[in-house]
């Protein structure tokens, strides 16, 4: 026998938890923004430097 899982979610929660989409964006926004501020600013590994150097002389910006 086969359950029903198809539960409203959203009536369990409080009211104090509704965000409009722009709040939603903006939030996840910075989040990721926060998450990847390291990756951007680290230098680029030697082997793929080397790797960018050939592809753009094969195909020039």
């Amino acid at each position: 026998m086969q359950q029903n899982n198809t539960r409203d979610w959203s009536r369990d929660l409080p009211g104090s938890l509704n965000f409009s989409q722009e709040q939603v964006v903006f939030f996840i926004g910075h989040s990721l923004k926060s998450l990847y501020d390291d990756v951007i600013a680290a230098d680029m590994p030697e082997h793929l430097k080397a790797l960018v150097l050939k592809l753009e002389e094969k195909y020039p910006p």
